[in-house]
């Protein structure tokens, strides 16, 4: 009995020193990190809340992520399902060892750990020696990994390894690629039925299938046993159903590329890397809304010739791209599907004009400013260029508030022509339209259009006007990772360039959400009213080439082109009816997911009451008193003499010199006051002077109006035409008429005023044969 504890001492010798050399192996013996070991997982690119938007599959989809990125639900039924005493054992678990022993030949189990299997996976891929030996080497792999990490480290490496089917290696993958969703989603229901995926991912392919929902019970029968979940818990989750994802669509084809390539430029050393997680700015769920909106819009007009079109959805403020359609022509080459129209430049029509005011608010302006929409022809190198309204009618005065919100093109033609093309081309370069540049080649029509921008430049110009004057550079590119975690890129913070002041930013927001001073030029139902406040501006190029339509509000701006990408027209397709109507579903779309707001009156505004269409103070017959927005310190001190009242009662207007045609024209009463036309008693508005005409032989006897404008202090009009009198002309709309001649001509009005005065004005034109 003495010798008993000498006895054991010595057994406990014998059975310590190997496991201590043991220890001391899996502690000191070379081991190659696990990390490292792992296949490079192809790079996946993902939108802002990680929706896979195109991955390399060629070895399977990985996205590796932290342990904390993974539902505690999603661990804990793994671990029930794979190694229920991971938390345990040291690598190996004995238990299983014995049970395995005990069973062999009869009814074999499982005793590998989690710790053995992820050995296996990353050591022994491959290996061909006997079972018995594979067997002790993954043990002892298992052993040295311990032994180096911590369980959770083993955890999270064997999660964003192991296999679960659908080409999915790891958790994150396999949420993603079975039910659209992420790894840190994952409820009871789901986290057990991916739980038990890896012990046969062939077999276990559908949630209608008996032995994949066999092993599902399984896996939420062992949670219950490890007191992780409650029976009535599992019971629930049993009965819950399962859906899974449909194969993933091609989207954000576009956009991805365009990503990419933003990529590449601004780290080039990470451009065609392997292995990386690319983080992006998009919105999935809208970009599929806008895919799918533009071509089921696109083939309402289809008839109309209309084959493609491009949206692009930017962040005011940041320069997030949080949507990209590059094309909607369903990938057919024919309708341009390999071209990105968002990137492409084409004429933008009218959409430029809110930048032509915005200068013109920087040089007096204020959106009361009584603007000319008369018929007008202006001088150039070319000939004279007369620009006409879309419905080809005019609307006399106007305030520049219904000019811009109707679109009407003379005014902004004329507005131009006063600031100059230069202003115009500053402010379009402060707001990053940087395509346009040539100013000898635009001439006066560059307000309508004239000149080319791209999709994406003027939809984030727009944003910037979203943002209250403020210019971010659009991007894509939010992060990028490696397989590790590790940031490689992050795109730095935004700082925001001040293009335009806040107020004046505010003004013209102001215009474009104002359905009223619309109706003008489109009526009173457009494809731009929504159920929240937002700013909106079609255009269309000639020949309806290109048409547009873009807007915003403090939380998105939304760009649409429509046509063809091969420049040919479509047949009388505008703004309104071919971009305007997906403009409309996008920013809808939009609103599902965020809360529309509209931004603060900024300081520095005031209101005040003014007569339209002067933009001047009331005066005593002002029939059209309204509110109208100023910057502090631009409103109105005189007051308008433009409307006055007769003694029998009537309304009576004076206007300017050139509008007084059109108001006569239009059925109002004009007065000889001394207002707006006294300052220039005489102008001849037809033929512009440097005008040509063609004389057609085979027509006889062609003739030219020749037209005035006479001020109220005019008492009578006479024509003279090469020096010869035409006599005397009506003075409420002098006109008369001349044959065409061929060679060059001068017209000459001569007017007496009132007090035996004469003014003179004068027109030289040329005629020329066919």
């Amino acid at each position: 009995m003495r010798r008993a504890p000498s006895i054991a001492l010595a057994l406990a010798l014998v059975a310590g020193v190997p496991a201590a050399a043991l220890g001391a192996y899996a502690r000191l013996a070379p081991l190659d990190a696990p990390e490292g070991r792992a296949p490079l997982a192809g790079t996946v690119v993902v939108d802002a809340h990680g929706v896979v938007l195109r991955r390399d599959a060629a070895g399977g989809l990985r996205i590796p992520v932290p342990l904390a990125a993974v539902s505690p639900t999603a661990v804990a039924a793994t671990v029930s399902a794979e190694d229920r005493r991971f938390w345990q054992h040291p690598g190996v678990d004995p238990f299983a060892l014995g049970r395995a022993a005990l069973t062999l030949g009869s009814q074999p189990s499982g005793a590998s750990t989690i710790t053995q299997q992820l050995a296996r996976r990353l050591y022994l891929a491959g290996d061909a020696e006997p079972l018995a030996l594979r067997k002790a080497r993954e043990a002892l792999l298992a052993l040295e990994l311990e032994a180096r990490r911590s369980k959770r480290s083993i955890l999270e490496l064997y999660l964003d390894d192991v296999y679960y089917g659908r080409g999915a290696y790891g958790i994150e993958a396999a949420a993603r690629a079975y039910f659209g969703l992420s790894a840190r989603e994952l409820d009871l229901a789901h986290a057990a039925y991916l739980a038990g995926l890896p012990q046969r991912p062939s077999e276990y392919v559908s949630p209608n299938d008996p032995a994949t929902k066999e092993r599902q019970l399984y896996v939420l029968g062992r949670m219950v046993d490890d007191g992780v979940v409650t029976r009535a818990a599992a019971a629930a989750a049993a009965t819950e159903p399962i859906a899974l994802a449909p194969p993933p669509a091609t989207v954000a084809r576009d956009f991805v590329a365009y990503a990419l390539a933003e990529l590449a430029r601004v780290r080039p050393d990470l451009a065609g890397r392997k292995g990386l997680v690319i983080e992006t700015t998009l919105d999935a769920g809208l970009q599929s809304e806008a895919e799918r909106l533009a071509r089921l819009r696109l083939g309402e007009i289809a008839d109309r010739g209309a084959t493609d079109g491009a949206v692009v959805a930017i962040e005011p403020g940041t320069g997030r791209v949080v949507a990209y359609v590059g094309s909607a022509a369903d990938d057919d080459p024919t309708h341009g599907g390999w071209i990105d129209m968002a990137t492409s430049p084409r004429q933008p029509g009218s959409a430029l004009k809110p930048f032509l005011y915005a200068a013109a608010f920087e040089h007096g302006y204020t959106p009361a400013t009584p603007l000319l929409d008369v018929a007008t022809a202006f001088p150039t190198a070319d000939g004279p260029y007369a620009p006409l309204d879309y419905d080809r009618a005019f609307q006399g005065l106007v305030p520049l508030r219904t000019a811009l919100a109707s679109s009407l093109n003379v005014p902004a033609v004329r507005t131009l022509d006063a600031l100059g093309l230069d202003a115009l081309l500053e402010i379009a370069h402060r707001f990053g339209l940087r395509s346009l540049s040539d100013v000898e080649i635009y001439g006066l029509s560059l307000t309508l259009g004239g000149g080319e921008v791209p999709l994406l430049d003027l939809t984030n110009a727009y944003a910037a006007l979203g943002a209250g004057g403020r210019l971010a550079a659009p991007y894509a590119v939010s992060r990028v990772v490696d397989a590790t975690g590790r940031v490689l890129y992050e795109h730095p913070a935004t700082q925001p360039l001040r293009v335009l002041s806040e107020q004046n930013a505010y003004l013209i927001g102001d215009i474009l959400s104002d359905a009223d001073a619309r109706i003008a030029g489109f009526g009173t139902s457009t494809p731009f009213e929504l159920p929240f406040r937002a700013a909106a501006k079609s255009g269309t190029s000639t020949g309806f080439r290109d048409n547009w339509t873009l807007g915003f509000t403090p939380e998105i701006a939304v760009g649409v082109w429509v046509g063809n990408a091969d420049g040919s027209p479509m047949h009388d397709v505008s703004g309104v009816e071919g971009a305007g109507p997906i403009w409309h579903d996008v920013m809808a779309a939009a609103a599902m997911s965020r809360r529309m707001t509209w931004n603060a009156m900024p300081p520095g505004i005031v209101e005040e009451t003014v007569c339209s269409p002067t933009g001047l103070l009331p005066g005593p017959a002002c029939p059209t008193p309204v509110r109208e927005l100023f910057v502090s310190g631009t409103q109105p001190t005189a007051t308008e003499r433009y409307w006055s009242r007769l003694p029998d009662g009537r309304v009576a207007v004076d206007p300017p010199t050139e509008a007084r045609p059109w108001a006569h024209d239009a059925g109002y009463t004009v007065t000889d006051g001394a207002g707006a036309a006294a300052a220039e008693p005489l102008r001849i508005v037809a033929p512009v002077s440097g005008s040509v005409f063609v004389v057609a032989p085979e027509l006889k006897d062609e003739q030219l109006v020749l037209r005035a404008a006479a001020g109220p202090s005019v008492v009578r009009v006479a024509f003279e035409l090469d020096g010869r009198s035409l006599g005397e002309v009506p003075l409420a709309d002098p006109w008369s008429l001349a044959t065409l001649a061929p060679g060059t001509h001068t017209l000459r009005a001569i007017a007496t005023l009132k007090g035996g005065a004469v003014a003179t004005a004068s027109s030289t034109y040329e005629v020329v044969a066919r």
